[in-house]
């Protein structure tokens, strides 16, 4: 019979974590069609300079049913132990571009506030300029979790055992 490792109860209580924390996006990203077109938008950013091409809604419709696969697929099978080499790597091809989209998004929330500042009155500068920062500050901040994601899903990826449910 198997006997549990302090280290052993660590790693399932990672693996759980992780599982939520994607299994959650999942959840956010996916759960209803309002949620499922700004996540369109959202991933659209990784295809800039591609918007006047014929391929722009095809790469970011098949971009985004792929972003929820990887996140649900890879969570499970991390969760329940099935693979967890397989899970994390779907988690980290998920979320490499998932840094990018939160690092485009930050820069962009700085240029929108520009152009809607350029068309509104000196009243509401400071509102535009503070919504902005918060912007901004969210998204690198989401993007910073998300290098400590991808530095766990990594550590996953290459460990050489592990604990499952089954």
């Amino acid at each position: 019979m198997y006997e549990l490792e302090i280290s052993d109860i660590g790693m399932l209580i990672l693996r759980i974590a992780i599982a939520y924390i994607y299994l959650h996006g999942f959840y956010m990203i996916g759960s209803t069609k309002l949620r499922r077109a700004i996540g369109r938008q959202r991933t659209s950013i990784l295809f800039r300079g591609l918007e006047k091409t014929d391929y722009f809604n095809f790469l970011t419709y098949f971009s985004h049913c792929s972003a929820l696969f990887m996140m649900g697929m890879g969570s499970i099978l991390i969760l329940t132990g099935l693979s967890i080499k397989l899970g994390a790597l779907l988690l980290i091809i998920f979320t490499i571009p998932a840094i990018i989209v939160h690092k485009r998004e930050s820069v962009k929330s700085r240029i929108l506030a520009d152009k809607i500042m350029e068309y509104s009155d000196s009243q509401t500068h400071d509102d535009i300029t503070l919504l902005a920062n918060f912007s901004h500050a969210g998204h690198r901040s989401s993007g910073n979790k998300n290098y400590m994601l991808l530095a766990v899903n990594i550590y996953l990826f290459l460990m050489d055992n592990s604990v499952s449910f089954f």
